[in-house]
């Protein structure tokens, strides 16, 4: 008899800090009061929407919080299986898992439901029209509340070897697993101009994950992963990504954070994420 099926976590954070607070990437553990201010204003009790919800940290976050979360992502087996990872708190909040082929199914089997904040962390990249799916989630954002969304920096090293890698998949056709390529590659720029279009104000908009460390990190990274895979293909294991993790950590890390502190003013606009607080046209501030 077969043994039960494995699911595979691409994008396993249970251990990371929640994006509403930070990120620990690139050796560094970042830390932004972006998201941290804004949920300070939200009353504990309120209904959020953790839209493509991954697994499920911040989800996690929101409920320790004390408010009622509705996760959407497109696999629902593998959420579940998340949710066994955390010690869920038992403050009177809810939790719902809503599971479906593709995140446009998953709105749609919450109704007409509003919610006083939907977070978007690392989502909208994975889309081939992110504008279309946010102009779907504008009529369940309540009539005073706001959306958190970060998306990646189309202008970085990882961006640019992560459009090649898709190029090159769709060329030999190597499965990708859906969801986990980035199809969009957009300036800062652009992305703010998608929200706009889609019918948000932007009320919010920082850069975080530095140009320095952020390109340090990728210069290490990227040769060591397609070595690996190439070694992979003839038999030999390499763990590309502990050992790029272990070349990137420490010291060393701290100083390039330093540095990419002081110059921040500078090359803003080649930092690696981008984090917005949004909220729908026409609605209180």
């Amino acid at each position: 008899m077969a043994g039960p099926m494995t699911l595979a976590k691409t994008f396993d954070r249970v251990d990371d800090v929640s994006k509403i607070e930070g990120c620990n990437t690139r050796g560094i553990e970042y830390r932004w009061p972006t998201f941290l201010k804004e949920i300070a204003t939200f009353p504990a009790g309120s209904n959020v929407l953790d839209f493509g919800a991954g697994s499920l940290r911040e989800s996690f976050d929101l409920a320790a919080r004390g408010f009622n979360v509705t996760s959407i992502d497109i696999d629902g087996d593998l959420m579940s299986a998340y949710k066994n990872s955390y010690n869920w708190p038992a403050n009177g909040t809810t939790h719902r898992i809503i599971g479906a082929g593709d995140l446009t199914e998953g709105l749609a089997k919450i109704g007409d439901q509003k919610f006083a904040l939907v977070t978007c962390f690392d989502v909208l990249e994975h889309l081939e029209d992110p504008e279309s799916l946010l102009r779907l989630l504008e009529p369940h954002i309540a009539d005073d509340g706001k959306i958190f969304i970060t998306v990646p920096n189309g202008r970085t090293l990882f961006e640019l070897a992560f459009r090649f890698d898709l190029l090159l998949a769709r060329a030999t056709k190597r499965h990708i697993r859906p969801g986990e390529p980035h199809l969009q590659r957009n300036s800062p720029e652009k992305w703010k101009r998608i929200l706009v279009s889609a019918g948000y104000d932007v009320r919010q908009h920082e850069m975080e994950i530095g140009f320095f460390a952020n390109t340090v990190a990728a210069v290490v990274q990227l040769p060591l992963a397609l070595g690996g895979r190439i070694l992979r293909k003839l038999g030999v294991h390499v763990d590309a990504l502990a050992l790029s993790e272990r070349i990137c950590s420490g010291a060393r890390m701290a100083v390039i954070d330093r540095i990419d502190q002081k110059t921040k003013s500078i090359f803003r606009g080649l930092y690696g994420w981008n984090l917005f607080v949004a909220s729908p046209n026409n609605r209180p501030t």
